[in-house]
């Protein structure tokens, strides 16, 4: 496979839903699959001198659903930063929020740390690391030109909580819960890639209602939201090069 010259920014979107909105209004071509058999699928276009490229995870072969979580976040962002070698990835979605911590459907975050909420190995050493925090360093110039929120976002594998995944998120503090920033930022730190996590609150972990009930209602507001502080982020002079 031939290499493509480096990127300045890669956006790595797990939902086309999330993305789409992105794709249009920067009008990103789509490139084909990030790499041969693998579903996910690339888009570019030059954005204020910037090169960009967005990454979905695309649609799993057997169930026809698009492929979300932390295996093919990794996977994906691997993958792409092999194929890419990009200066700056950018993690956008949808996520959670804690009425409980001041938090509100439609709130912007830009994660100032990450961590898993659902990995669990009570064996010294292996319990750091499965808990997986790391920084995602950005000044607070950017945080305010967003007008996003700051904090740590939580990653696991399943869109609701059970209280032991509850009891950790408020141990952290977690201001928003995803399903793959965090394994993002693993892969970002193993590869010395600088990563920015935006995300876009569609339900509210601690509220009795239906986790999937408020992400469907709330989606299209979410998503036009992230395309919205996504233009203004490719434009920014604050980004963490």
């Amino acid at each position: 496979m031939t290499h493509s010259p480096a990127t300045d920014i890669l956006l790595q979107v797990a939902l086309r839903a999330e993305a789409q909105p992105i794709i249009d209004g920067e009008a990103l071509r789509p490139i084909g699959p990030v790499v041969a058999h693998c579903p996910a699928q690339a888009f570019a276009n030059s954005v204020a001198n910037r090169s960009v490229v967005l990454i979905t995870h695309g649609s799993d072969p057997l169930h026809k659903c698009d492929r979300i979580g932390p295996i093919a976040a990794a996977t994906t962002c691997a993958a792409a930063i092999a194929r890419f070698h990009p200066r700056l990835i950018v993690n956008i979605g949808t996520c959670g929020g804690f009425q409980s911590r001041g938090g509100a459907i439609g709130d912007l975050h830009l994660a100032q740390r990450l961590a898993f909420h659902d990995q669990r190995v009570p064996i010294a050493g292996f319990r750091e690391f499965a808990r997986g925090e790391t920084d995602a360093p950005h000044s607070d110039a950017l945080r305010a030109e967003l007008g996003a929120l700051g904090g740590l976002c939580s990653t696991g594998g399943s869109l609701d909580a059970t209280p032991q995944d509850r009891a950790i998120l408020d141990e952290l503090e977690a201001r928003c819960k995803d399903m793959e920033a965090a394994a993002i930022a693993l892969v970002a730190r193993d590869w010395q890639v600088p990563l920015l996590v935006l995300k876009c609150v569609t339900d509210l972990v601690d509220n009795p209602e239906a986790v999937q009930d408020a992400f469907l209602r709330n989606l299209r507001h979410a998503t036009m939201q992230l395309a919205s502080a996504t233009a203004a982020l490719l434009r920014s002079n604050n980004l963490p090069w």
